[in-house]
């Protein structure tokens, strides 16, 4: 796309504490390092709502979440030229709308965008960037599991085996060489299918049953990790005890994605590590190693077999359809899939 058809209105959607309204913004421009990205698809992410809820005076454009094409590059990128097909992380928290993704243009960082194949549809593609990023910094960088397998088998006990998240860390965990304990439930059966060499259903067991049937599952699989991508009502120390259990010599090490209170800190037994995951450090501390795995992803996409993209459910009516995604979200009624919007369906758009 040339410069000259880029046009100076996009529609976007203005989130609040408590509304999501379309309206019409300016397109932004991609500064130093930056990439203007024309959106073709969008998806959502439990943040979505949560930041706007919590933030005081919040009103921007939320979302991170984009893929589509290169609209224009900003000062010293050479990697990409217009047209290109690409998803792409944009920066989170910032109150800046061009970082936006519940728009037709968004801005984002260079390093957090990446060539995706034409076998990836931009619907699949969209589900990537902030999810995929949360599982592959926390495996490899918070955990410290190597990318390829040092040759002995160890474990991991990854919490939410069907989330957008938790799906992503367990292909990932797989290409590490690791044995794959997930924890799932209605979606069970698609973790399994990522690969997840077994599935404990928490429905079927409930507090002190739930830690017994982990514990019985990791039996002799050297489990020395935990990734709790939910990381809620108590998930993080009950499977901090778990490993306590299993894992050699009682140490071992967890990540998780949510917070860890001064009460739960004091409940971690000894010889178990915790680190909590951010994914905002895919442009900061982890920023060159990000970019380097977000471009491995864009090439195991097109591989066989080819890395998963998260199951997208398409809403209707593009971007119009973003408050009632959020809603989905907030309500608990997402599961195993991931919701997304094509921008083309949001009505009033040529």
């Amino acid at each position: 796309m040339s410069t000259a058809s880029i046009p100076s209105t996009q529609l976007g959607v203005l989130s609040t504490k408590t509304s999501q309204t379309l309206q019409t913004f300016p397109v932004p421009s991609p500064g130093s390092g930056e990439v203007l990205v024309q959106n073709v698809a969008v998806a959502s992410n439990p943040k979505d709502w949560k930041i706007p809820l919590f933030t005081e005076n919040y009103s921007a454009i939320e979302g991170n979440d984009v893929a589509g094409h290169i609209a224009k590059v900003g000062e010293g990128v050479t990697e990409y030229k217009g047209g290109e097909r690409v998803a792409a992380f944009s920066r989170m928290r910032t109150l800046d709308s061009k970082y936006g993704a519940y728009a037709q243009y968004t801005v984002a960082p260079a390093a957090t965008t990446f060539p995706i194949p034409q076998s990836t549809s931009f619907e699949e593609a969209a589900t990537l960037p902030l999810t995929v990023a949360t599982a592959f910094i926390g495996l490899h960088k918070r955990l410290g599991i190597p990318e390829k397998s040092s040759g002995e088998q160890k474990g991991i006990i990854i919490n939410g085996a069907s989330s957008s998240v938790g799906s992503y860390a367990v292909q990932l965990a797989k290409r590490a060489g690791l044995f794959v304990i997930g924890i799932a439930g209605s979606s069970k059966d698609y973790a399994k299918e990522l690969g997840a060499d077994v599935i404990v259903d928490y429905r079927e067991h409930k507090g002190e049953a739930l830690e017994s049937a982990l514990v019985e599952a990791a039996k002799g699989k050297n489990v020395q990790y935990v990734y709790d991508a939910v990381s809620e009502k108590g998930s993080i120390v009950l499977l901090s005890r778990v490993l306590s259990k299993v894992s050699p010599n009682g140490k071992g090490k967890v990540t998780y994605v949510l917070i860890l209170s001064e009460d739960e800190q004091k409940q971690i037994p000894q010889g178990i590590e915790t680190e909590r995951t951010g994914v905002n450090t895919a442009y900061g501390e982890d920023q060159e190693f990000a970019a380097r795995f977000y471009r491995q992803i864009g090439q195991w996409l097109a591989a066989s077999p080819p890395f998963k993209t998260n199951r997208a459910k398409v809403l209707p009516e593009g971007l119009a359809s973003v408050p009632k995604g959020l809603e989905l979200l907030r309500t608990g009624q997402v599961h195993g899939e991931k919701l997304v919007y094509r921008i083309a369906d949001t009505p009033g758009l040529k």
